[in-house]
């Protein structure tokens, strides 16, 4: 992943409504909005709350009824619409309080990705382990000398790197390795401007490799300490 070194705007939903689709019509043909959603780690709501604004987006910048828009979420695979109009690619992340969705128009690929910075408790050596097996040793390194009041953030900004890499190119989560580290670095990875509570990353990739083959020790669909991964939605 090349260095995070610009915010991206989140468009706050459903005020800024109009601010998103002008995004999307402009040339960088992107936009990101947030939705406030139930501060709880049950996502029927929250996952309602943000294809319900998925459907009104679109549906102004197709010039379709919000009805008429259809959003499929098959199992372990990203969500996308159907749509004759344009190429579009979507990606969606849940955290207690807030939901964010990315929509890019054209042939470029998506992921994002949005973590809670108090769910990073102090002291734990999970943390460490998760950053050892799949953010790499250089990230690992980072962490290991990072200040004990700027870690829960450093950790959430590099994990939100990773997972929207992962989604971006449409992989699951996988253990660190040189393969990988490789692929991920086709993708521009950009963070979030978003509420000082939270860490967020989008990733953009013009084309998509295939499948690596990988030697990791683990290939699962959970992200750091057992939390599903984001990338189904």
């Amino acid at each position: 992943m090349q260095p995070v070194r610009e915010l991206v705007a989140v468009h706050a939903w459903p005020q800024d409504q109009w601010l998103a689709v002008q995004a999307l019509r402009s040339a960088q043909a992107m936009a990101v909005i947030r939705i406030a959603t139930p501060a709880t780690e049950n996502r029927q709501i929250a996952r309602s709350m943000v294809r319900c604004a998925l459907r009104e987006i679109l549906a102004v910048l197709l010039g379709q009824p919000a009805a008429s828009i259809v959003l499929t979420s098959p199992p372990g695979g990203a969500i996308y619409a159907d749509s004759s109009v344009c190429q579009l690619s979507l990606s969606i992340s849940h955290s207690p309080g807030v939901s964010i969705a990315a929509i890019c128009q054209g042939a470029a690929t998506i992921g994002i990705d949005v973590m809670q910075i108090e769910a990073i408790t102090l002291g734990n050596p999970e943390w460490m382990r998760l950053a050892g097996d799949y953010l790499g040793p250089r990230v690992a390194a980072k962490l290991q000398n990072a200040p004990p009041a700027t870690f829960p953030s450093v950790f959430a900004q590099a994990w939100t790197e990773f997972e929207a890499a992962l989604k971006c190119l449409g992989l699951g989560l996988t253990e660190w390795s040189p393969e990988l580290s490789r692929r991920l670095a086709s993708c521009r990875v950009l963070a979030l401007d978003l509420p000082a509570d939270y860490c967020g990353s989008v990733a953009i990739a013009a084309h998509v490799l295939p499948p690596p083959t990988t030697d990791s020790k683990r290939d699962v669909p959970y992200g750091p300490l057992g939390r599903l991964s984001v990338r189904p939605n």
